[in-house]
Parts: structure tokens; sequence; C-alpha cells
């Protein structure tokens, strides 16, 4: 008799009570016990018994070297549990780390392309460091995108989610795709008039498209080959339970959007396969590595997974779930054509602990028509308002603050005026900012670093009263 069980370290005491059951005759002898740990703190333990006696026989008892083969190998297995515990904890900790990193480099981020916009605003349009500063903003901006793919591989990025048509969304990103592959390889798709519709960000869900396909047509390699791209729905059956990524992730019992990318190319080499969505790991060349982390990210932070299939010499598959969503994705309105016009008047309530990005942004409010007040911390800030209520028309309110944080600013400033407008700024994203319980939301969210534009787009929606 025998029986095989899978459980979370955290289960541990009933691996104990188990086992105790074993040595203490309320389960009959064990004559196999095999132990195996598998990743992300799961264990696998399989074990045989012998045939249970009859109530009036007697409970056999087990030999003195069975109950001591059988200690150590639980000895073996909490010391494995331990370490397997510590590397996860490592984990977190690498990724608050890391998250905590790309906040604060977005804020100084910040103060430099703010700068930059200044200096450009003032400059003669002849001037010859005119072409020196729009090359200093381009690079400045694609480092924010750099910090932005490493929030994205941490599930903190800046995204906002919609209801989105996935074979809407990779067929207008396939287009963009295409016209950047090589002619020799071929582009096969699959994208039916309809597909599954799920909640993601659609320039994410661009990126991770891209980055698969680009994946898939450096393996191929400078010769010819073929790229097929396909959107399909599938059931949690048909999901594969190898080589399936995150390790922890398992599809729930509901259908799932699938995007699966083919190719003919060199494939993947089995001791690369645990290693492929690691950031930096790759084994094309030295500086590349972000591309499939990315994907990971993105995939993940839909609540989805990603499976692949490969075998050396014979091209790969992935294969990207999404959980699907009965809701129809909403129409999107065209505002191509329409004239933007800003216009502001008042006073602003700002506050941001971070001096140089506090006076930058103080001069690019003052550049627009308003007026500023400006709070280093949320004790500040609190005191503030209540001596120019009146006079306010917003808050531009930072999260991450000493002291008040903004959450709790926020909520003291609601307390004193329940229809104060606020725009909450962050270097974490939107969806990371917002997730658990609060007791009251800003109206508008603004992730750093922005520009000057996209500070102006914040100011007109909390103006015009829109949320978002």
């Amino acid at each position: 008799m025998g029986w095989s069980s899978e459980c979370n370290s955290a289960e541990q005491p009933g691996i104990d009570e188990l086992v105790r059951g074993i040595i203490f005759h309320h389960i009959p002898v064990a004559r196999r016990i095999k132990i195996t740990i598998l990743p992300v703190n799961v264990l696998r333990y399989d074990i045989t018994v012998a045939t249970p006696p009859s109530l009036n026989e007697p409970k056999p008892v087990m030999t003195e070297s069975e109950t001591d083969r059988l200690r150590r190998q639980i000895e073996d297995l909490k010391a494995e549990v331990a370490r397997l515990q510590q590397g996860e904890n490592k984990a977190e900790s690498l990724g608050r780390m890391a998250g905590a990193i790309a906040h604060r480099f977005n804020n100084l981020l910040g103060v430099v392309l703010g700068n930059l916009e200044m200096v450009m605003n003032v400059l003669p349009s002849e001037s010859a460091a005119v072409e020196n500063l729009i090359e200093a903003i381009q690079a400045a901006r694609k480092t924010a995108e750099v910090s932005g793919l490493m929030l994205t591989y941490l599930g903190q990025s800046r995204a906002k989610a919609d209801l989105l048509d996935l074979s809407a969304a990779c067929r207008r990103s396939l287009e963009t795709i295409r016209s950047g592959m090589p002619k020799e390889v071929l582009l096969k798709c699959d994208l039916p008039p309809n597909g599954p519709v799920v909640r993601a960000n659609a320039a994410q869900l661009q990126q991770a498209l891209t980055n698969i396909c680009t994946n898939a047509w450096e393996a191929i390699g400078a010769g010819r080959g073929t790229l097929q791209v396909a959107v399909k729905a599938v059931s949690p059956g048909e999901i594969a339970a190898t080589n399936r990524f995150p390790l922890d992730w398992h599809p729930r019992e509901f259908p799932h959007a699938c995007i699966e990318v083919a190719d003919s190319g060199c494939g993947i080499a089995g001791k690369d396969m645990e290693k492929l969505f690691d950031p930096f790991f790759s084994s094309k060349f030295t500086g590349r590595g972000l591309g499939l982390p990315v994907v990971l990210g993105v995939v993940k932070a839909c609540g989805g997974g990603v499976t692949v299939e490969s075998k050396p010499g014979k091209g790969s598959t992935f294969r990207l779930f999404f959980p699907a969503e009965e809701q129809a994705p909403a129409v999107q309105p065209d505002q191509a054509g329409q004239p933007f016009r800003f216009e502001a008047s008042g006073t602003v309530l700002l506050a941001e602990d971070e001096e140089m990005l506090r006076k930058l942004t103080a001069t690019a409010l003052n550049g627009l028509g308003l007026n500023v007040i400006a709070a280093s911390d949320g004790d500040e800030a609190i005191e503030a308002f209540r001596r120019h209520q009146e006079e306010i028309v917003f808050v531009l309110l930072d999260l991450t603050m000493p002291r008040v944080n903004g959450w709790e600013t926020l909520e003291a400033l609601r307390t004193l005026c329940p229809g104060v407008r606020v725009i909450l700024t962050s270097g974490f994203s939107e969806a990371h900012v917002m997730t658990g319980e609060h007791p009251t939301l800003p109206n508008v969210f603004l992730a750093k670093p922005y520009d000057r534009n996209e500070l102006i787009s914040a100011i007109s929606r909390v103006l015009a009263g829109q949320d978002g």
C-alpha cells in the first residue's frame, strides 16, 4: 500500500505528525519513504507501507534501524526546508531592495529630465546645444525605460491594466514587430477575429510579445526560418505542468487565454531551461538578458504564467497564459486631432521629501501659471493645508515621505476637506501602490519619473474632475 502527496514548507508540522504516527504505530509500518524537494519550497513525499493489520492483530513495530533511518530522513528534510525558506526570504529581500532602488532612481531621474526640459525651453532653437540636449533627454528616457523594465520584472510596474481583446492587441503589435524582423524569417499568424478578453496593459503586452518574437528570430539566426504566433482559449487541463514559470504558478479552474509563439530556431539547452527568466541571464552575449524576465513580469502581473517547450536543434514554443475575462473590452474614444489646451490658475500644495525634485516641480508648476506652497513631509503638508485650505485648488502628493507618508497625509487632508482634489505620485506602479485597503483614494495617479506633458495631463484631469 502506498501514497504520494505534496505540501508547502509551511505545512511541515503536518509531515512531522505523519512521521510521528508511523514511529508510534498509529499508521502501519513504513517499509519505504522517499522525500523529494521540489522548487519553491514544495515537498513531495512517497510512502509505501505494509498492508494494514486487522483489528485483532497486534500493530507492527518498526525495527530500530528503520526508525533511525526515518529519523535521519526527517532531519535532512527539515534542513532542506530551512535552506529553501532562507533562499525564499533572500529573494523577497532582494526584490524589496531592487524596488526601493528603482523608486529612488526614478526620483533622481525625474530631476535630470525636468532640468533638461527647462533648459530646452529657454534656449533659442538655433543654439548648437539643442541637439546635445535632445540626445541627453532621449538617453534619460531610455534609462527610465530600463528602470521600468526592472519594476515590471518585480511585478511593480507603472502600467494600468484594462480589458483587452487579446487577438486585436496582438494584431496591432505584430504590425510593428513585422517591420523590424529579418527578411529571412517568415511570420505566420493564427489570430481569431474576436480573441479572448484579458485584463492587461496594452503597452506592456506589446513589450512582452516583442521580446518573445525577438528572442525567437535571434534563435533562428542568419538563415531562413519560421516564426508562428497564435492566440487561443484553453482550459486549465491543457496547460503543461513541466517547464512552467513562475515555478509556484498553478492555473486556476477557469478558462485561460493563450499567446503561442513557436520558432524553428536552435532550441534551448536543458541546462539553460531553469535560468531562462533570470534577470540578465543570456546565452547570446553579455549585456542582454532583460527580455524574457520582462515577459514573465508582465504575465505575472496579470495573474498568469508561461510554459516553454523546446529541444536543441528543433526550435522552441513559448506559451503565455492569462486569466480570461467574461466582460467585453471598452471602446476607446478616438482623440486624434483634438486640440490640446491647458489653462490653470490658483495655488497648489506640493508635498515632496526629495529636495531637488521638490524645487524642480515647484518651478514647473510656477511656469504653468500656478502658485506653489511646498512641504517636505506629510506633517508640513497637513499644517500648510490647515492654513491655506481656501486657496488650494489641488494637492500634488508624494507617496513615500518620512514621519507621515502619503496615504496618512491623504487621509488627514480628506478629514479636513472631503472634497480636496489630490494627485498621488510614486516611483512604484499604480497597481502596486493601490494594492490593499485604503480609507480614501487619490483622484489621479502620476508615475515617476514624469515629464512636463505628463504633469500637465495629470493636472488637467484633476481640475476637470476626471478620476483615474
